[in-house]
């Protein structure tokens, strides 16, 4: 059997240098927008651009990405070709010369005055969401508890988004890994709802620079330590932590950072599509970022 060639449309530009140190790999999860290849411990995702632009994707054409799916299988050997720059599936080629290099890059937040106007904007627009987060908590009800003076009674998961507010600056090892370990894999899906949140938590970081190193060192070293979270996420969350994220959260974020009006209701938008609660999640978890930012002695 002819074995066809496909294009890569677009790709992240941390993809050859991965490709060539990792060299060999095998189909890991196959799905309609596309399908996740395994090279050594590392995630590809080659398929559409239904979720925006990944930090981890080779990016192609709709109708190549159904031509794809269509002949791939879970398990199947894969091996990159560094003599002809392409992925070598059993019954096709994806070859990246064709194709155009990306960075989602991120801009650092403007002033404390941008601040305060996004962070309006993006509570007055989360509010109107009529649907609860993926950890079930109500956004609206949750920001005016938070807001209100006196003694506080919080509900369920509500506690443990007040901790993480508190721990993000913190040097207390222990509370950091409770609080990672309420949310990492918590919730359903391929990103749960919890490892979602923070994501959208590092993105907001990735601009404002305020979460503690220690944060991120006992992220890491829980993701790399053991199974706490589905193999999809874990790639998300790496990236994340190296500040590097999809076009659909750089875009929302840096439209915040920048305050810049014109582009945030379209970012806001294309964010909140994303998946089935996964983009509410990673915009609720970019406000518990700003609410942090803005609280850095809330108790």
């Amino acid at each position: 059997m002819r074995k066809s060639t496909l294009f890569g449309e677009e790709y992240s530009d941390l993809i050859p240098l991965l490709l060539c140190k990792k060299g060999n790999g095998h189909v890991h999860s196959i799905f309609k927008n596309g399908f996740n290849i395994k090279m050594d411990d590392s995630l590809v995702f080659i398929g559409n651009k239904k979720n925006g632009l990944l930090p981890f994707g080779i990016h192609l054409l709709e109708e190549d990405t159904l031509r794809a799916v269509s002949v791939v299988n879970n398990g199947e050997t894969v091996f990159w070709n560094a003599e002809t720059n392409s992925l070598e599936f059993r019954a096709m080629s994806i070859s990246l010369d064709k194709g155009k290099s990306f960075k989602n890059e991120l801009s650092p937040l403007k002033n404390n005055r941008v601040l305060e106007a996004s962070f309006e904007r993006l509570c007055s627009q989360l509010t109107t969401v009529d649907a609860l987060t993926g950890l079930d908590v109500d956004i609206k009800l949750f920001l005016n508890r938070f807001n209100d003076v006196g003694e506080k009674k919080w509900f369920a998961s509500e506690s443990y988004l007040v901790m993480l507010i508190e721990v993000v600056m913190s040097s207390d090892h222990y509370l950091i890994e409770k609080t990672l370990r309420f949310f990492l894999g918590r919730g359903k899906g391929l990103t749960p709802s919890g490892d979602d949140m923070i994501v959208g938590l590092l993105a907001f970081d990735a601009t404002s620079h305020f979460i503690s190193a220690l944060f991120y060192k006992q992220l890491s070293e829980l993701l790399e330590s053991e199974p706490i979270t589905t193999d999809v996420s874990r790639e998300y969350l790496r990236y994340a932590i190296r500040h590097e994220f999809g076009s659909t959260v750089t875009e929302l974020v840096n439209s915040l950072a920048s305050g810049d009006n014109s582009t945030f209701n379209k970012a806001f938008q294309n964010l909140l599509e994303v998946g089935h609660s996964s983009g509410l999640d990673t915009l609720f978890g970019i406000l518990i970022g700003m609410l942090a930012f803005k609280n850095p002695n809330e108790h």
